[in-house]
């Protein structure tokens, strides 16, 4: 039986006291490219067993960085966090490797800390495929919620062109559905 993902990351930097140009800084692992990412496996549901080793990827690179989103789709992992006022997304992609930081320009809205994302990855599908006829499920994302907390939230394609968006809770509940 897996156990939730609650990240735990003590807090060792205080970002407003971070220096230099860290848009430089590249894991050592990463590949040249988003491409690289696209190029391997695509799975049925998105990667959210990869989400806790791109967080982890994201502290290793920043410190103690402010997220913006996290989102998983069927071959990788995006993550958006704050650095010196800029937003800088880097890709997690499983065995592949990661893409480096790539700097997205001003970096404003809604943040939230690694410790902030606590959910069961085993279970947070578990009731949309109870619900719906074999979802095709396109991405799960995790957003601040601005107050330091966060939202999940799932995207469900249609074969008719439509998307729902589905919130859901850290259990995989259904809260709440939009079409988009």
């Amino acid at each position: 039986m897996r156990r939730p993902l609650a990240v735990a990351v003590p807090i060792a930097l205080v970002l407003a006291g971070c220096s230099g140009d860290d848009g430089d800084a590249a894991p050592a692992d990463g590949v040249e490219n988003d491409a690289l990412c696209l190029d391997g496996e695509r799975f049925d549901e998105p990667v959210v067993d990869w989400i806790e080793p791109a967080i982890d990827l994201a502290v290793e690179t920043y410190g103690d960085p402010d997220f913006f989103e996290i989102s998983a789709d069927l071959q990788r992992v995006s993550v958006i966090v704050a650095v010196d006022g800029t937003a800088e997304q880097l890709f997690y992609c499983g065995d592949a490797g990661s893409v480096p930081p790539t700097s997205l320009g001003e970096a404003s809205g809604s943040t939230f800390g690694p410790d902030a994302v606590a959910f069961d990855p085993a279970a947070i599908f578990v009731e949309l495929d109870a619900d719906l006829d074999d979802p095709e499920i396109g991405d799960f994302a995790i957003i601040g919620d601005g107050e330091g907390g966060v939202v999940y939230d799932a995207s469900i394609l249609s074969d008719a062109g439509g998307v729902l968006l589905v919130r859901l809770g850290p259990d995989g509940a259904v809260l709440a559905v939009q079409a988009q």
